[in-house]
């Protein structure tokens, strides 16, 4: 299993991290700090030299008062982008659409999982929930609700602040759609 940033996104997030820190007048001390990264892990990330978690990317993301998709797109960007990569080529996350409303944001995801591959994924604050819909394949999900095996055609929502797990138990690839509502940053 591996929760990193694939190497396309690297160029973008330095970049934007960087902008957005400098522009609010912040040390990498204090970004770090208030984000609960070391300083040596925000260089590399500033640098485009570290390979980095999702969580992380949320943490520094909400402690610079920007949306996700601020934080990993190409400025100026909706182009949908891959975020995750996983171990197998066949298994990745897609970031499609990202919608920054007064109290919430939303975003739309496409993922896909090889057999036997899966995602475990770090709590989320507070007040963040998704919905998943099954295209394809088996999803065995996991939450503080318990686990649930969704096939084909399937939903199901949850509150995400207790961490989440998708597994493909199958035999062939698992493609399904993730639908996430946070409360706005900052």
């Amino acid at each position: 299993m591996s929760e990193h940033v694939p190497l396309q996104v690297f160029s973008h997030v330095a970049r934007n991290l960087r902008e957005a820190r400098q522009q609010r007048g912040l040390s990498q001390e204090k970004l770090a700090a208030s984000a609960e990264v070391s300083r040596r892990m925000l260089v590399n990330i500033e640098a485009g030299a570290s390979n980095v978690s999702i969580a992380t990317l949320d943490r520094l993301a909400s402690a610079l008062g920007l949306t996700f998709s601020e934080l990993v797109r190409a400025p100026g960007s909706d182009a949908p982008v891959r975020v995750w990569q996983g171990n197998s080529g066949d298994s990745h996350a897609t970031l499609l659409h990202s919608l920054a409303l007064a109290h919430c944001t939303l975003e739309l995801w496409q993922w896909q999982l090889a057999p036997g591959d899966c995602y475990l994924a770090a709590p989320d604050p507070a007040g963040c929930g998704e919905i998943v819909e099954v295209h394809s394949g088996t999803l065995q999900l996991a939450y503080a609700g318990g686990e649930h095996t969704l096939q084909a055609g399937d939903t199901a929502g949850y509150g995400t602040e207790h961490g989440y797990r998708y597994h493909n138990p199958g035999a062939s690839l698992l493609r399904f759609q993730r639908s996430i509502v946070m409360p706005a940053p900052g």
